[in-house]
């Protein structure tokens, strides 16, 4: 084969493997496994590479010729022993390397030759078997077949960066592969969810571009109209029944959490030890020891929920806990979570205890 078919085989297997096993693609790693497709033929005086290096090709081919001991898996085994360091250093630019090689050992089966993979055994490898389906060297074959590979570059190279799930979840909008990549990078990016929906509720078709919070019941937690709605298949447990969903990845996320305890604290006590120029999100559960039961909410899925003695909070804001900032927890603690952007700021939480006021008996209140 010629140069330009081997570049544009192992630039497809670089790409193709980014999407499939979801590495980092970069410059210098495609560099490699093109270069790496050019070294088999370093035994060829007239091939690029043999030209730059006539010193080795003319030997090499004098004494071994042409597709014998550098297109082997001996000389495949020597390359991995030099390279080796990379495993620990860089394995993706290890794989780049010996994968690039590789991809020329592989593509020149399709030769009319093939290759001589088990040197110095005789024995001569070919694909497909019937030689009348293999192609000569530079023919009008190879031309279409390089064609075809700079054709599937260019169609991978969009989804290399997203990784194989996450470029078919965008192609086709499905809400599960959405979810499961969401919960895979959770706490590292913030994200959002390109959604098309059905309200559960009032059966209204409604499309928006929602933060996403957390994860609910098989589901995800988005703001809808600023207010967390549930979106999952589930009429029961969810809000908003999915019909497309895209998730995009966005800049950096931090995530710094804090334990309370909230035994004889309130809601509004944390509150006001939380900077409100921060993104925050509070999850936990608290018993606060009323009997009385509240009316059921209609909403599915709603951040503060108390049956009358238990309040939970499940990606809870400020603004959602009013009716609830002055009961007192009997016993419960709370999770805050500050959602930090790139230069901001860092966040302290400091819970310093309050000299507890003296309460007098109601039996002496009469002698006051």
């Amino acid at each position: 084969m010629i140069a330009g078919t081997h570049i544009a085989f192992a630039s497809a297997l670089y790409l193709g493997g980014a999407a499939l096993f979801e590495y980092d693609t970069d410059f210098l790693g495609w560099a490699l496994a093109a270069g790496a497709s050019l070294l088999p033929d370093v035994d060829l005086p007239t091939s690029k590479l043999g030209r730059v290096l006539f010193w080795l090709s003319t030997r090499l081919e004098k004494h071994f010729g042409h597709r014998t001991i550098t297109h082997s898996f001996l000389a495949l085994w020597v390359l991995a022993v030099l390279i080796s360091p990379l495993l620990w250093l860089n394995p993706v630019y290890f794989g780049c390397i010996l994968g690039g090689y590789w991809s020329h050992l592989w593509i020149d089966m399709l030769n009319l030759r093939g290759a001589d993979l088990f040197w110095p055994s005789p024995v001569r490898v070919v694909m497909p078997g019937n030689r009348h389906y293999r192609m000569a060297v530079g023919s009008k074959a190879e031309m279409v077949l390089m064609t075809a590979l700079l054709a599937a570059c260019l169609g991978l190279y969009p989804v290399s960066g997203l990784g194989f799930r996450t470029g078919l979840q965008h192609l086709l909008g499905n809400f599960e592969l959405a979810r499961e990549a969401f919960i895979q990078e959770a706490g590292t990016r913030w994200f959002t969810l390109e959604l098309e929906a059905i309200d559960n509720l009032t059966l209204e078709h409604m499309t928006c571009q929602c933060p996403v919070l957390g994860v609910w019941q098989k589901g995800l937690i988005v703001l809808h109209q600023g207010q967390p709605r549930a979106v999952g298949k589930s009429q029961v447990h969810h809000n908003l029944y999915p019909t497309r969903a895209k998730l995009i990845e966005g800049e950096p996320l931090r995530v710094v959490s804090h334990k309370v305890e909230m035994q004889g604290r309130s809601l509004g006590w944390l509150l006001k030890r939380l900077d409100p120029q921060h993104t925050y999100y509070l999850s936990g559960e608290m018993q606060v020891g009323s009997r009385l039961a509240p009316v059921a909410d209609i909403q599915l899925y709603h951040p503060v929920a108390f049956n009358g003695k238990v309040l939970r909070l499940h990606y809870a804001r400020g603004q959602e806990l009013g009716p609830y900032l002055n009961r007192v927890a009997i016993q419960g603690e709370v999770y805050v979570q500050f959602w930090l952007k790139p230069g901001d700021p860092p966040v302290e939480l400091r819970i310093t205890e309050e000299k507890e006021a003296g309460v007098i008996p109601e039996v002496l209140k009469g002698y006051l």
